[in-house]
């Protein structure tokens, strides 16, 4: 090889070494320093604020790791601890703002949620059933069954007038206080004007907690005050529905995952599965329809009552929201109704109530 060949072949090889080098540094930096700070961007730009099905894997995933670790079981992560813990740091989070700042940014995730999943559903008679107005103050309730409303509606009574404002509202009968309070059915012609120029407002609870609480309260326990018998009426069919037709019962003994079975099949579904007690929130108030001026939670019952009676501009006559007077306390985590409930019981009514879940801003587990 001549001394020309060599010293082009020398200096190529130089060459090439600066760029791998420069390479390679350039290749570390991208991945030691700047990557962390890039994926930590993204993930929180790309995090969702519901949480999809997919973490019913997760929480399947931590209830065999601590099976696994049974040597440890004091230790141990249950499920519903996970998921409780899960559930509290979200409240905190959302329970550092006030009603208002909270109904804002519900307000908003309504609207989206609609607009997504493109939910478009007439106002019917059903619906104006379950809307309480007062003509004076120009305000509109519309109860949902089994978030407060016994107490809303005794609070309403003494607003338009039904009892004398020194009545101490614990002391209304509960069959009074359904029964005597008008709703829109009445004011059907009216209907649109009313939509347009009165405030209105409704609240909201978790899905799996509501129907929970309704399971407790008109299928496991037996509620006198009631003139419709949910035993005879829903169990009955449910327990005939799953264990077979020839299966004599007065529908006393229906179990949690039956139920769960039950109303969340898919379709329109039955008069028994549309029972309001159960019914989608989206099926009774219609938030995608009527724009609520307050969308208050279940879970902040306390301060978003108050702050609605003061919106209202009646705490003249009730100073604070009365408390119930037969609360059924209703967790999704009891492991004697969650566990219950198969992958699939979950997975078919997290499908069924998906409009409230993502809407209302609820996890699914």
């Amino acid at each position: 090889m001549s001394l020309r060949r060599m010293c082009i072949t020398w200096t190529r090889g130089w060459r090439q070494a600066i760029i791998c080098a420069s390479l390679g540094l350039l290749l570390f930096a991208v991945v030691h320093l700047i990557a962390p700070f890039g994926h930590r961007e993204v993930e929180y730009v790309i995090r969702p604020s519901w949480q999809s099905p997919q973490h019913m894997l997760e929480a399947e995933g931590i209830e065999k790791a601590a099976q696994g670790n049974s040597m440890h079981s004091d230790l141990a992560i249950k499920p519903e601890e996970a998921a409780d813990t899960k559930t509290e740091s979200k409240n905190e989070e959302t329970g550092s703002l006030g009603s208002k700042e909270r109904n804002e940014i519900l307000q908003r995730r309504i609207q989206d949620t609609c607009n997504t999943l493109n939910i478009s559903l007439p106002i019917n008679a059903y619906m104006l059933s379950h809307m309480h107005f007062d003509h004076k103050r120009k305000l509109i309730y519309c109860y949902v069954p089994k978030v407060a409303c016994t107490s809303w509606k005794r609070v309403w009574m003494k607003m338009i007038g039904k009892v004398p404002p020194e009545k101490d509202l614990s002391t209304i009968g509960r069959y009074t206080v359904h029964t005597s309070v008008p709703n829109m059915g009445s004011q059907r012609a009216k209907a649109d004007e009313m939509f347009a120029t009165y405030k209105k407002f409704l609240f909201v609870r978790h899905p799996f907690d509501r129907v929970l609480s309704a399971f407790k309260d008109k299928l496991e326990s037996y509620d006198k005050t009631s003139i419709y018998d949910f035993h005879k009426e829903i169990g009955a069919r449910i327990q005939k529905k799953y264990r077979g037709e020839d299966t004599n019962t007065d529908g006393h003994n229906t179990t949690f995952s039956e139920f769960i079975r039950f109303i969340s099949e898919l379709g329109h579904g039955t008069f028994e599965q549309r029972n309001e007690h159960w019914l989608s929130v989206h099926e009774i108030c219609n938030p995608c329809a009527v724009k609520y001026d307050f969308v208050g939670k279940y879970e902040h019952l306390k301060e978003d009552a108050n702050y609605v009676l003061e919106w209202m501009g009646v705490t003249d006559l009730v100073s604070s929201f009365p408390a119930s007077d037969r609360p059924f306390f209703a967790r999704r985590y009891d492991p004697k109704y969650f566990s219950q409930l198969s992958h699939s019981d979950k997975m078919a009514f997290f499908t069924k109530y998906l409009a409230d879940f993502v809407a209302f801003d609820y996890d699914f587990v």
